[in-house]
């Protein structure tokens, strides 16, 4: 009587776990398999996504002859600049001296 009561009740009991336990694993399976199909989806999203991004930032940015034209000007205008600044400080340190003169010249008049 003992063994048949343990295989009643280990039985049927072992039986369920195995089948719980395939049950869960089939699930699993699947769930990951979905989980990857949809990683699968994200990633060709993206892939497309960064295709079109690089296609416009192409199409948006300019030349490499446009960019070094770009530059060459202003290469030219920062000299022309520098040249006209330098034209200024001549003309004003030509003025300086003149008004410094023309200060002497009113003291020494004062003066005399």
């Amino acid at each position: 009587m003992g063994p048949e009561i343990i295989a009643a009740i280990v039985g049927p009991i072992l039986g369920g776990s195995i089948s719980i336990t395939i049950f869960l694993q089939k699930k699993n399976a699947e769930f990951f398999q979905k989980s990857f199909d949809r990683l699968h989806g994200s990633v060709e999203s993206i892939e497309r996504k960064v295709d079109d991004l690089s296609l416009n930032v192409a199409k948006n940015y300019v030349t490499n002859e446009q960019l070094t034209a770009h530059i060459t000007g202003e290469e030219a205008w920062h000299i022309r600049f520098g040249d006209e600044m330098q034209q200024m400080r001549n003309e004003v340190t030509g003025t300086k001296v003149i008004v410094d003169r023309m200060w002497m010249d009113f003291q020494n008049r004062g003066n005399s």
